[in-house]
């Protein structure tokens, strides 16, 4: 009579699926359904060998940590075949060969488990909302302070303006479509140039403003024109306002 062995079905792997070779031998003593404190190395070893094989017989990269611990599971597998008792010292009781690859497993699986709880307070955290942190409105001092610009920087002018203003302005206000265009702001420019003896200042073209737009559309359009030589613009000191004047590509309308 012939007995037939059943055969051992070797455990599916998806190549693709892990992050290095602790978490391979994790997956395979897993479905092996083995104990991972005794852990039976020849039938692991085997299963490792055939991964890398596999691995690379799909041309996949197998960093050398991998055959690094290949070379450790056949070290300790060929400890496994040596005699664990001495004649000299029959009493004595050696080290288990596994003993630091078990540790090395129990290790990287409470990091997993500790990765996998954060990830899923990750998840929840992404569902909730907090408001931000309230401010305390500045005091009139802080709003109309001078601007913190060098001598001669045209924009602090534009930020003083649009101090005062947000100042002057209720702390309710009705949001409204933005109704001011550089090219309607920059007719304007030119009408109080033509009013004037050829030139303005930056306080007097937004004196009348009632909408912050109409102060940075303002503020837009001098730089437009001053790109194009219609405008010359000047600012003696940072306390002074921008003084707006006719320059050579002027067009008079």
């Amino acid at each position: 009579m012939r007995l037939i062995m059943p055969e051992v079905k070797q455990p599916e792997l998806h190549l693709n699926d892990f992050d290095g070779p602790l978490e391979v031998l994790l997956h395979l003593i897993q479905e092996s359904k083995m104990d991972i404190y005794d852990i039976q190395i020849s039938r692991i070893t085997e299963q490792y060998m055939q991964y890398i094989y596999d691995a690379q017989q799909l041309n996949l990269e197998i960093v050398g940590e991998y055959f690094v611990m290949a070379a450790k599971l056949m070290v300790i597998k060929s400890k496994m075949l040596l005699p664990t008792i001495t004649d000299d010292q029959p009493d004595e009781q050696q080290a288990d060969p596994r003993e630091e690859l078990v540790s090395q497993l129990l290790n990287y699986k409470r990091y997993k488990l500790v990765a996998a709880s954060m990830k899923k307070r990750e998840m929840k955290r992404r569902e909730s909302f907090t408001r931000s942190e309230l401010s305390v409105a500045p005091t009139k001092a802080e709003l109309i302070q001078p601007s913190p610009f060098n001598s001669g920087d045209i924009m602090a002018s534009y930020v003083d303006a649009l101090k005062h203003f947000k100042y002057n302005q209720p702390m309710s206000t009705v949001i409204h479509e933005w109704s001011f265009t550089i090219e309607g702001q920059s007719q304007r420019v030119r009408e109080l140039l033509n009013q004037t003896d050829n030139r303005i200042s930056f306080d007097k073209l937004v004196a009348n403003s009632t909408q912050t737009e109409e102060v940075v559309t303002d503020f837009l359009a001098i730089l437009e024109m001053a790109k194009y030589n219609e405008v010359r613009l000047n600012q003696a000191t940072v306390q002074s306002t921008i003084e707006i004047r006719k320059g050579p590509g002027y067009v008079d309308q």
